[in-house]
C-alpha cells in the first residue's frame, strides 16, 4: 500500500522538529528512513503522533483522529524495544488483547494465531507462552505475529535488529523478506544501521535537521560517497571499500552483496 506525505511538519513547544516533509513510499517496497528525527517520521505515519500540519494518506484514506482505527488496521509498528509494547505477561492473552482492541471478526481466530506464528517461524507452543520469559529475539517475532492477526499492509519496523544475536537477527531477516515478497506487504525500517539498510532496502529516506535531503534508490543514494560525506552520513562499509579502491585506479563495480564484491575483486585485483 502506498504512504504520501504532502507538506507534513510537527512543531513541539516553539521547536520544528520536521517541516514540509513530501515524501512518497512506493507500494509492496523496502524503504529505509535514517538520520535525524526518523522515529518521528515513523510516528506520524503509524498515526502515535499527529501532525502539526500537512496530510499523510494511507492508500487512498487521510490519516485522521476519527479513523484511528482503521489506520491500524492497515499499518503496524514494530517498536525497537519490545517490552515497550506488550500490554500482558503472556502471548495468547497478548493476541487476545489486541483482537478485542481493534475490534476485529475472524471465525478461526485460533487458527489465525496458529498461522500467525508459524509465518514469524515460531510454534503454537508459543501460544501458552509467558512474554517476558522469552529472549529479546523471540519477543521481536512475538511482536510480528502479534501485528500479523489482522493482516496489516504496511510494517514498520523502528531499529529491528537492535540488542539480537546472530541467529535471531537471520530469523527476522529471513521474515523481513518473507513479508515483502510472498505477502506483498510495504515495509519501512528505521534506522542509522547504514550497512543493513544497504543491503536489504530498496528505497532510502534521510532526514537532516528538519527536513529529507534524500529519498530515491538505495544504491543511487549510498553510491554517492562525497554526498555522503559532506552531509556527515555513514557509508556502508562495502561501498567504503569500492570508493577508496577506485580512489587507487582498481576497477570494482559497487555492489550490494559481499559475494558479489569478492568475485569482483577476485577479477581485478
Amino acid at each position: 500500500m502506498e504512504i504520501i506525505l504532502k507538506n507534513v511538519g510537527y512543531h513541539y513547544k516553539n521547536k520544528k522538529y520536521l517541516e514540509k516533509i513530501n515524501l512518497k513510499i512506493k507500494s509492496n517496497t523496502i524503504t529505509g528512513i535514517t538520520g535525524d528525527n526518523k522515529t518521528l517520521l515513523i510516528e506520524l505515519i503509524d498515526a502515535l503522533t499527529m501532525a502539526s500540519y500537512g496530510q499523510i494518506k494511507i492508500g487512498n484514506k487521510e490519516i485522521n483522529r476519527e479513523n484511528l482505527i482503521d489506520i491500524r488496521k492497515t499499518v503496524c509498528m514494530i517498536h525497537q524495544k519490545p517490552r515497550e509494547q506488550f500490554f500482558t505477561t503472556n502471548v495468547k492473552e497478548e493476541m487476545e488483547f489486541l483482537i478485542g482492541r481493534l475490534d476485529y471478526k475472524n471465525k478461526n481466530i485460533y487458527k489465525k494465531m496458529r498461522n500467525s506464528l508459524l509465518i514469524a517461524g515460531l510454534s503454537e507452543e508459543y501460544l501458552e507462552k509467558e512474554i517476558y520469559q522469552l529472549s529479546a529475539g523471540e519477543q521481536k517475532l512475538i511482536q510480528v505475529a502479534i501485528s500479523l492477526l489482522y493482516n496489516p499492509k504496511i510494517i514498520i519496523f523502528d531499529e529491528p535488529f537492535a540488542e539480537l544475536d546472530y541467529t535471531n537477527k537471520k530469523k527476522l531477516l529471513r521474515l523481513i523478506k518473507i513479508l515483502k515478497e510472498r505477502y506483498n506487504k510495504t515495509i519501512i525500517i528505521a534506522s542509522n544501521d547504514s550497512n543493513m539498510l544497504y543491503s536489504l532496502t530498496e528505497d532510502i529516506v534521510i532526514l537532516k535537521g528538519s527536513h529529507i535531503i534524500a529519498a530515491d534508490k538505495t544504491v543511487k543514494v549510498y553510491q554517492d560517497v562525497e554526498f555522503l560525506k559532506y552531509n556527515d552520513i555513514a557509508i556502508p562499509e562495502i561501498v567504503l571499500f569500492v570508493y577508496k579502491a577506485k580512489k587507487k585506479n582498481i576497477k570494482l563495480s559497487y555492489h550490494k552483496d559481499i559475494r558479489d564484491l569478492i568475485k569482483d575483486v577476485y577479477k581485478h585485483v
